[in-house]
């Protein structure tokens, strides 16, 4: 004879497991959370290769170092950097695309659309600067030209400034992106609230204007 008393209901395992919206939403979840981790990953290493080469390396090889392997030095230096931060920039868009695909309200939150437009200018500027900027700087450099000295110098002076520009506008919008991804990551509970949320029917009765 059964010890359940009658009208009470018996829970199996299968009763107990997530279900395939909870399944769905852990899913997502971890594709967020390891989304954002690489992103961080390659944003750390794309500010720190920045301070370490702009702020550390070339004020001192310019100073000790003489003209003109100074500037040869260094623009090799970061032509080779810059293939590491354009990779690192389309990875950090990547993970954007990724986070957008898993997200089902990703055009009603402010924040996240505002990382993404800041991920985009990021990796376009180090775009612009190992396709354009640094392959310039090194031919003047290997042609003689000083900076500030002639035309020639002028120019390679203002090439200089755009990159030291785009540089340093890098380094605290990369540390920025750090922050906003790890502000906008949510837990599969959190995320399945979200959607309920937006799947949710409109109650009966009539809608106010």
């Amino acid at each position: 004879m059964s010890d359940v008393p009658p009208g009470s209901e018996v829970f199996s395992e299968a009763d107990l497991a997530p279900g395939d919206d909870e399944r769905r939403a852990l899913r997502r979840a971890l594709v967020d959370r390891i989304a954002a981790t690489v992103a961080v990953i390659a944003l750390g290493l794309w500010a720190g290769g920045l301070i370490a080469l702009g702020a550390c390396a070339a004020p001192f090889v310019f100073e000790y170092t003489p003209y003109p392997f100074s500037g040869q030095a260094m623009g090799l230096a970061f032509r080779r950097f810059d293939a590491i931060a354009m990779t690192c920039g389309t990875i950090v868009v990547g993970c954007e695309v990724a986070r957008t695909l898993v997200s089902r309200r990703r055009d009603s939150q402010l924040v996240p659309r505002i990382r993404r437009a800041l991920a985009i200018m990021l990796a376009c500027g180090a775009i612009y600067v190992g396709l354009r900027l640094t392959p310039a700087i090194i031919d003047m450099h290997s042609a003689g030209v000083r900076r500030n000295v002639g035309a020639e110098g002028t120019e390679l002076e203002r090439l200089h400034a755009q990159a030291e520009l785009i540089g340093k506008a890098t380094v605290p919008g990369a540390l920025l992106l750090i922050v906003l991804h790890l502000f906008t990551l949510k837990s599969a509970l959190e995320r399945l609230a979200e959607e309920d949320e937006a799947l949710a029917p409109l109650p009966p009765g009539p809608t106010e204007p």
